[in-house]
């Protein structure tokens, strides 16, 4: 005679225990002010939601703070005597650390007067070369050269 097995259920029925009749006590100070602290967190469930709706739009702000006050790279088209070189220029944190990425001489870009000043020294002056800024094709066209 083949053995059954018996089929066990994750959320199956248990025995049923008997409850034991407990005399009623008075409450202590300690039993009160944990009923006490358990209420206002039953009822702030749906605070929870406002308070989690209100850190996404913290969040999203400051994400898009970021993005609009540091500098975007560009694509730069530029020439000298002829030769013209296309290179993605970063303008840098507030001035500082601006840099062309295809390069090892410090750039300063004049936008007013469409000018690119690439140096070996960013101190001087005096050994920088000159180049007439064609166009500047702005932060997709950048992505889309650099990839």
């Amino acid at each position: 005679m083949p053995k059954t097995q018996k089929k066990q259920t994750l959320l199956g029925k248990t025995p049923a225990k008997k409850k034991q009749v407990q005399q009623r006590r008075p409450r202590t100070a300690s039993q009160g002010a944990i009923s006490e602290t358990q209420s206002p967190t039953i009822s702030s469930q749906g605070g929870k939601e406002t308070k989690s709706k209100k850190g996404l739009i913290i969040t999203l702000s400051i994400a898009l703070l970021i993005i609009v006050t540091f500098p975007k790279p560009t694509l730069l088209t530029y020439k000298k005597l002829g030769m013209v070189s296309e290179s993605i220029y970063w303008p840098g944190v507030f001035g500082y650390g601006a840099t062309i990425i295809d390069s090892n001489l410090h750039p300063q870009l004049d936008s007013r007067r469409k000018s690119l000043y690439l140096c070996t020294n960013p101190e001087s002056l005096n050994n920088c070369q000159k180049y007439q800024v064609i166009a500047d094709h702005g932060l997709f066209a950048a992505i889309g050269s650099y990839f």
